[in-house]
């Protein structure tokens, strides 16, 4: 049966009057895998669903070029939907739901403009320099240590592309009261840009780069202790025939509004394609400075090997391991964790 029919029988019955004159799509995607996993202390068996998601966008012609946007995406786990034992939920235990994006907005001639959750800017721009050949697996190159957001609140603009560059940039209200005495350790965030988010992208010519920048106010506001969190990206591939090879590199400052917490990261990855199968591999390093606490560092690599039976359904093998930390890490890490996959993907 058509997509956009059952997303239009769905609105029926959700919302009435339905929209008339509106595209409107449904989606998502199924993603359960089998997994082997060892910390060098504990071997076990799972069953995993990663990222699998159902989703409603669409949009409506509203003339003159200009067209009105929505999105409403949801994760669900496939594998483990009572999370609480017998009464799942009811119990009081996690749901089995998670949001993802959801927003409303405009778009025409002068790019995109949404309100509401969303990726950031800068996590938009580094999926675009495509070094992520096989996401939401064991074998995820953000698994090094690369970091992404998903936001709450988020107004955000999307220019349209200009000679293969295009600019995203967000900012996030802090939402706080703004009374709270200075360095009493209550955030006294209440402006309309308290957070922000920025990326830059390129493609053309097989080339695909960008740079990401982001900013999360300190909410703390302690005096020698606390400080604005910061974050930037360069990531860059290149793709010629069947192969791709790039990498990305991060560094971060005062996690989590540490002051003196930083980390940086590095990783290259790869992917060649042999008609519908594949082989993708990446590696790197995440190096973490936690201040007094110490200093820390693990690599990881990964390699994995697919087959596309079309489009929508692929099958693929994939073996991850990550190695780093000592009994006194500042990072509570201490393991030599590998794991071995079979999963299966399909996408609507």
């Amino acid at each position: 049966m058509n997509k956009k029919l059952i997303a239009a029988a769905i609105a029926a019955v959700v919302a009435a009057p339905a929209v008339s004159a509106a595209d409107t799509t449904l989606y998502g995607r199924a993603h359960i895998d089998v997994r082997s996993e060892s910390n060098g202390k504990v071997d076990n068996y799972t069953v995993n669903s990663n990222s699998s998601i159902i989703g409603i966008k669409g949009s409506e012609d509203l003339g003159d070029g200009l067209k009105a946007v929505f999105k409403y995406e949801l994760g669900y786990d496939m594998a483990d939907t009572d999370k609480a034992g017998a009464l799942g939920a009811l119990a009081g235990g996690a749901s089995p739901l998670s949001g993802r994006d959801a927003y409303v907005g405009l778009s025409g001639g002068f790019g995109t403009v949404i309100v509401g959750r969303s990726s950031t800017p800068a996590k938009i721009a580094w999926y675009a320099a495509g070094n992520d050949h096989m996401g939401d697996t064991i074998a995820d190159f953000n698994e090094v240590g690369f970091t992404e957001s998903r936001v709450d609140n988020a107004i955000a603009y999307i220019s349209p592309s200009f000679s293969g560059f295009t600019v995203a940039g967000a900012i996030v209200p802090g939402e706080q009261k703004g009374t709270a005495p200075a360095n009493a350790g209550a955030d006294n965030n209440d402006g309309i840009a308290d957070h922000y988010s920025i990326g830059l992208m390129y493609a053309g010519g097989g080339l695909k780069a960008s740079l990401g920048y982001e900013k999360v106010a300190d909410a703390a506001d302690i005096a020698g202790v606390t400080t604005d969190a910061k974050m930037v990206q360069a990531s860059a591939s290149y793709t010629f025939g069947d192969f791709t090879i790039g990498g990305s590199y991060e560094k971060s400052s005062n996690l989590m509004t540490i002051k003196g917490q930083d980390k940086k990261v590095w990783g290259i990855s790869g992917k060649a394609n042999f008609g519908n199968n594949y082989v993708a591999a990446n590696y790197g390093t995440a190096d973490f400075d936690m201040g007094a606490a110490g200093s820390d560092d693990y690599t990881t690599f990964a390699i994995g090997v697919g087959h596309k039976f079309s489009k929508r359904t692929q099958v693929y093998a994939a073996y991850s391991n990550r190695d780093g930390g000592g009994a006194a890490s500042p990072i509570k890490l201490n393991e030599d964790y590998s794991a071995f996959a079979l999963g299966m993907i399909h996408t609507f």
